[in-house]
This record gives structure tokens, C-alpha cells and sequence, in this order.
């Protein structure tokens, strides 16, 4: 889901590995069964929570882009009959085999706030915090979703681990592993995609420049596990950015337990309490 509500419907950039840091254009999600929409409402919830959102239901932050559109009987309200499935499309031209629209809806309204010579239609769609959908015009502002390709998944917002922890499990995910120089690669570029470039006026351990992951040595000093109980073997003493891991203990806590990357690709060990840093979640099944 894209980190900011300043996108109309439309086009978005898709992240793929086979693409450049630029990336390019794809299409908004396609969401055609029940596990999609629920991933789709989830990952609305961590970007958006429904308690932090405009008290408005039909507010910029409580609702998310997705790619289904009415492509045919684009004229005054409903065509006669009411919903057909038929007049809509998701962006490979297959039609909705799921359908989860609030009551009454679609309505297919017109705005009456056009401008002079200009009709606009509710004819996109987007889905709200219970998964439910609605159809809306193209101007509206709603953060948006794309298929996206990648593993990682990342937020902005700064947490300790321990939070950072229990927000991805809260989304049925876990904090991300990263177990190969390929992997390093595609947690940077998904760092840039969701977080944005590192900004070179930041101070090297400036909290935005890293990232939480999920591996840690809390159990025993020196024996490193992912969250989900898989011992590590990469990244080794090595690969981290020396001098670490090196369980410093200082500010309070009783040493650096758990694993960072940074936007260039650098491990560090730090504090699991404490420190407050952006978080990479890890996609099911990858």
C-alpha cells in the first residue's frame, strides 16, 4: 500500500526484482478471492489503523485503491436492471469472480460538482478497513495497492523490535529474514520503494536509515535465530557492519540482542526496548 494519500486512481509503480530501482508502471491490485481481499483489508489496517483514521466513513484514510473499474455502461446511473458484473474488469480484462460490495452498492452516481462539459462517474473501486467495497470517482484521494512481486513488506512508522514484532504478527506475517546477498538486494530496493532513498544529509545511525528485521539472540548471547525459530547461518560475524555484533550495553538496556539492516545493506545488532526504527515484515510463503 502506498505511504501516503495523495494518489487519484490510476496507474501505480510496481515492485519487481527484474525491474530497475525506477521501476515502472503495473497495475493496481487485482483482488479476485477471498485471502486477497483479506490481505488487501489487513495490510490497509497496519498502514491505516481504523483507530488513528478520519472519523469520516468515507474519509481519504479509510478506504485503499484496488484495480476493478467499470468499463462499459459508463452512462447516467446504474444501467437498467441494476449491478451487472459484466461492465467490470480488472486490469488483465478478467471480470470480479469475488464480490464483496457494501449494501446498495454499486450505485454508479454522478457527481454533480462536474466541471462545465465533464461528467464523472462512480465507476472505480476501492475497499474500506472490513473488506467491504465501493465504487467511487476517479479523482478521489486514497492511498492505493499494487500486485506487488516482492517479499517485503515495510513500514514507516518507528517502533521498537518488540513492537515491531507483534505489529507483523497482528497482520499474519513476521519480521522479515534476509539470508542471501540476493536477498540484501531485494530488501534494499523494497526499502527505497516503501521508506524512500536514504537522504545524504542523515547521520549514519540516524533511526531512519535502519530497518528491523527478525533475527535476534535473546535466548543466548551469541546464537542467532529468525522470530520464527530458524537458526541463522547467514548473515555471519562477518557481514555485519564491523565491529558488530557486538552487544554493546549502554542506555539502559542489558546489550544489543536483536538484528537491523540499513538502506545500503549493512547488519547491525541493537536494542529490542528501546530503539525506535522502520520495519521490513516478511510475505507468507517466501
Amino acid at each position: 500500500i502506498s505511504s501516503g494519500i495523495n494518489a487519484e486512481y490510476g496507474n501505480c509503480r510496481l515492485f519487481d526484482l527484474s525491474m530497475s530501482e525506477d521501476g515502472e508502471e503495473g497495475n493496481l491490485a487485482t483482488v479476485n478471492d477471498v485471502e486477497k481481499n483479506a490481505a488487501l483489508k489487513m495490510l490497509l489496517e497496519l498502514a491505516y489503523p481504523i483507530a488513528e483514521a478520519d472519523t469520516n466513513k468515507w474519509g481519504p484514510d479509510r478506504w485503499v485503491w484496488a484495480g476493478l473499474r467499470k468499463v462499459r455502461n459508463n452512462v447516467g446511473r446504474a444501467v437498467k436492471g441494476g449491478y451487472s458484473p459484466d461492465d467490470w474488469e480488472w486490469a488483465d480484462g478478467s471480470g470480479p469472480a469475488l464480490e464483496m460490495w457494501l449494501k446498495d452498492q454499486p450505485d454508479q452516481k454522478i457527481d454533480k460538482k462536474t466541471t462545465k462539459g465533464v461528467k464523472y462517474y462512480q465507476n472505480q473501486m476501492r475497499i474500506n478497513h472490513k473488506g467491504r467495497w465501493d465504487d467511487t470517482f476517479v479523482y478521489k484521494m486514497h492511498p492505493y495497492a499494487c500486485d506487488y512481486q516482492g517479499k517485503y513488506i515495510l513500514s514507516p512508522d518507528k517502533v521498537t523490535w518488540t513492537t515491531a514484532k507483534q505489529e507483523c504478527e497482528d497482520a499474519g506475517l513476521m519480521l522479515a529474514k534476509v539470508r542471501s546477498p540476493e536477498e540484501v538486494e531485494e530488501m534494499k530496493l523494497a526499502a527505497t520503494y516503501f521508506l524512500g532513498a536514504r537522504d545524504p544529509e542523515s547521520k549514519l545511525w540516524a533511526n531512519e536509515n535502519w530497518i528491523w528485521l527478525g533475527g535476534h539472540d535473546l535466548e543466548t548471547e551469541g546464537e542467532w535465530y529468525w522470530v520464527d525459530g530458524e537458526k541463522i547461518t547467514w548473515p555471519a560475524k562477518g557481514d555485519f557492519r564491523d565491529p558488530n555484533p557486538d552487544d554493546a550495553q549502554f542506555i539502559g538496556e542489558d546489550g544489543q540482542d536483536v538484528m537491523a539492516i540499513s538502506k545500503w545493506g549493512e547488519f547491525d545488532d541493537s536494542f529490542h526496548t528501546k530503539k525506535k526504527r522502520p520495519f521490513a515484515c516478511q510475505c507468507p510463503g517466501t
